[in-house]
């Protein structure tokens, strides 16, 4: 049809893929001739839902999300599910938690939500994006046993970095510094929001004794933030021990990804 573009699996190829990888649990759908689109569930991150293209666009757009009807449910009415924005790049779309599970329950009511927009060319065509709910009902149980497995935070972070130690180690060195320089920064941009740190160990050593490690580490960037000047009511200590790995491997490399202190700055 002249001037508009709709990209969709039909209902012979429409499938939804569980990838139940370490730390990650992803829910995907191929829609051929465009790419991919996924809902992703990472350790201490909440749902989003993001649409990977083949061909990027080279320009920022607009684009409208609607829940409709398929075939099968012609008397149920169509209706809108709000504004986005598409960026350029190979990832488009990334929807936040909540628009992401609002899509994400029209799956499982069997209808078909859609995102339509002036194509990334020349905008003289409308693109037409629909997710087909067939097989997702059969495969939630895969994908929610997955998430149930990773580790939730309870808060948005808006920030994060990392900050890694050597072996039964807890000082800061300089680099370590300068990243939590970044943080500060941030948070003097946006002083209502607080710092959560988490403290993490690797695998070597008791549990006991991880978990004071951790505490150790916390308590050392806790340190450097006060003496930057951060009200301590504005930092939040979390000790893990080796509970939540960042990395898995038995191996040294592996273990020094682990031993860390993640900084996040979240909404209070």
């Amino acid at each position: 049809m002249a001037g508009r573009q709709v990209f969709s699996a039909s209902m012979e190829t429409a499938n939804w893929i569980v990838d139940a990888s370490f730390a990650t649990c992803t829910l995907s759908q191929s829609i051929p001739r465009l790419g991919l689109v996924s809902f992703e569930q990472r350790a201490n991150r909440r749902i989003g839902l993001k649409l990977y293209v083949e061909q990027p666009p080279l320009q920022d757009l607009q684009g409208q999300l609607r829940s409709e009807a398929p075939a099968w449910k012609p008397a149920v009415a169509a209706r809108d599910l709000g504004k986005v924005k598409l960026a350029k790049g190979k990832t488009p779309l990334v929807l936040p938690r909540d628009m992401a599970l609002r899509v994400y329950y029209e799956l499982e009511q069997g209808m078909m939500p859609t995102l339509s927009f002036n194509d990334w060319a020349d905008g003289s065509d409308q693109v037409k994006i629909a997710l087909s709910p067939i097989r997702f009902r059969q495969v939630l149980a895969r994908f929610k046993e997955c998430t149930a497995t990773l580790p939730y935070l309870d808060f948005e972070p808006v920030y994060e970095n990392k900050i890694y130690f050597s072996t039964a180690d807890a000082a800061l060195h300089g680099g370590d510094r300068r990243r939590l320089s970044k943080a500060v920064s941030a948070y003097r941009k946006r002083p209502g929001l607080k710092f959560v740190l988490g403290g993490h160990a690797d695998e070597r050593g008791s549990d006991t004794y991880n978990k004071n490690l951790s505490r150790r580490r916390v308590s050392s960037v806790k340190r450097y933030l006060l003496f930057r000047g951060v009200p301590a009511s504005r930092i939040e200590k979390r000790y893990f021990g080796e509970s939540q790995p960042a990395v898995q491997g038995r191996n040294s490399k592996a273990w020094a990804k682990n031993r860390r202190v993640t900084v996040w700055l979240a909404e209070h």
